[in-house]
């Protein structure tokens, strides 16, 4: 079917080398002409005028900050519309109101207005500059409004009827922050790579910067695997069936305003807010083989961090040595520019590269039998002795042929089954430890009894993450784990000789006696 309310031009650019022509304006000669008229198009669209006469074009731009000579005209004006019409940037139709006589009503002027494909391209346009032009970022604030959301979609699914409306609309909010966190983090995570694998650069501004971004990185991993924990957590609540209510309600909304509704485009939009919710999904929840992408960008902003420290120490270094590789290697071609021939660039190779063959470094019974030939008063150079010679494969695989049965190929799925069992058992046990130690607290350590192995350890990670974050004066310090589970906070005795002592199955833990707070994360935002 027929769509009425598209445009009659886009009729004919059904194909889609058709509807791209709207971009050839963008490698054409008045490309910056082109541009101005279509930017002057949107203004008028933006204000309510649909239709513009050259006329008006041409005064317009005639007030635009360096405005092109092809537009000082009517006629160059007109040459213009006439390309963009072409191209199906624009629609004409013919201006038979302005006529104010009979050679004008039979020779008329035409409106121009943006056609549909026009419209969108200028949009693509605009979007493409302005993403451009805005850096990456990671935010913790976008991490903390998609937990904020999931947390209000479970609240709407919980009723007995949810508002499809107010469902919908936190769905969609949902999306749209995602789409932003992840679009941001690959730019800045791109961004970032690029200036640390760039050679030169600005060393001021980027050692002005050094400790602004070490911090940045540090807050951020911080908040990622807090809010990961606290995402992680909301998306497995989700139970099958809010799933599918979710996005039909999704679909739904979408559709409601389009005229004809077939079951491919429905089927469509359903697969697309499926493939968004199960990109959520895989973003902040792994497998056992493959890790989460939020896991893997916790790896890459951890890795950047030393990889800044090692660039600055890099720059340090050349400050002090201005020897370096670079200037090494150019060095080394004036050197080779300079020497007279051939002969003398092969001795300056290796002598700079030392590529020789190691030929003094294993022998065989082909090697053997030659130095027993050799007279027992003459003892050559290694450059000049029996050569080793090894087979084909040697120089292809690095190894020789081996004769008989090949290897068998080991099954391991028994030993996975181990390791996926172990890792689940001590996860169990962890858990059970937090519970039993937080189920304790607020509490003093002196108060505490005797810690099984799990338990000590798990309140030794808790101490030791609080000190790390307390300052030399600090009384109190509050910190979570670095798997986001717990969240900790100490407080030092009033009097600092006040001393616990911890029994645990490893022996006696002698310390001050602080004050420990302990609570599970989810409890926390179950509350």
């Amino acid at each position: 079917m027929i769509n009425p309310l598209q445009d009659a031009d886009n009729s004919s650019l059904s194909e889609s080398d058709g509807i791209h022509c709207v971009f050839h304006h963008l490698a054409a000669p008045k490309a910056h002409a082109y541009r101005t008229i279509l930017r002057l198009f949107v203004s008028a669209k933006e204000r309510f005028e649909i239709a513009v006469r050259p006329g008006d074009i041409q005064s317009l731009a005639s007030e635009v900050e360096g405005n092109p000579e092809e537009l000082a005209t009517e006629e160059g004006v007109a040459v213009c519309l006439e390309a963009l019409r072409e191209w199906g940037n624009l629609v004409a139709t013919r201006d038979v109101v302005s006529a104010r006589t009979i050679e004008e009503y039979l020779h008329p002027k035409y409106l121009y207005q943006l056609t549909q494909a026009g419209e969108q391209a200028e949009r693509a346009l605009a979007s493409f500059e302005e993403n451009l032009a805005r850096p990456g970022e990671l935010s913790a604030l976008a991490l903390r409004e998609i937990a904020e959301a999931l947390d209000e979609l479970l609240r709407l699914l919980e009723k007995s009827e949810p508002d499809d409306s107010k469902t919908t609309r936190a769905m969609e909010d949902l999306a749209s922050r995602f789409d932003t966190l992840v679009a941001r983090a690959q730019m800045f995570m791109g961004n970032l790579q690029r200036e640390l694998d760039r050679p030169g650069g600005d060393e001021s501004a980027f050692l002005a910067l050094k400790e602004e971004l070490l911090k940045y990185l540090e807050r951020f991993v911080r908040e990622l695997i807090s809010s990961t924990y606290r995402i992680r957590h909301s998306l497995e609540r989700f139970s099958a069936e809010q799933v599918v209510l979710l996005l039909n309600a999704c679909v739904k909304r979408e559709l409601a305003e389009v005229l004809a509704v077939t079951e491919a485009l429905r089927a469509r939009t359903l697969r697309r807010w499926q493939e968004r919710w199960d990109g959520l999904r895989g973003w902040f929840i792994g497998r056992a083989d493959y890790p989460s992408q939020s896991e893997r960008l916790r790896q890459r902003a951890v890795e950047s961090i030393p990889a800044l420290l090692d660039r600055v120490r890099r720059m340090h270094d050349q400050r002090a040595n201005r020897a370096d590789r670079s200037t090494d290697f150019l060095a080394l071609a004036r050197w080779f520019a300079a020497v007279p021939d051939e002969v003398t660039m092969h001795r300056l190779w290796r002598a700079a590269f030392a590529l020789n063959p190691a030929r003094h470094l294993r022998v065989n019974a082909t090697t053997l039998q030659a130095w027993a030939a050799l007279d027992d008063g003459v003892r050559p150079t290694w450059e000049d002795a029996p050569p080793y010679t090894i087979a084909i494969s040697q120089w292809t695989r690095g190894s020789s042929n081996r004769l008989g049965k090949s290897p068998a190929i080991f099954d391991r799925t028994a030993a996975r089954e181990a390791l996926r069992a172990r890792a689940s058992e001590e996860a169990r046990a962890l858990r059970e430890a937090r519970l039993n130690l937080a189920a304790r607290t607020p509490c003093v350590l002196a108060d505490l009894p005797e810690l099984d192995t799990p338990g000590f350890e798990v309140l030794l990670d808790a101490i030791g993450e609080a000190f790390a974050h307390m300052g030399p004066h600090d009384v109190r310090g509050e910190a979570t784990t670095a798997d986001g589970g717990v969240t900790v906070a100490i407080e030092l005795p009033a009097q600092r000789q006040e001393m616990a002592r911890i029994i645990t199955r490893e022996g006696l833990l002698f310390g001050p006696n602080l004050r420990l707070t302990l609570r599970l994360t989810d409890e926390i935002h179950a509350l």
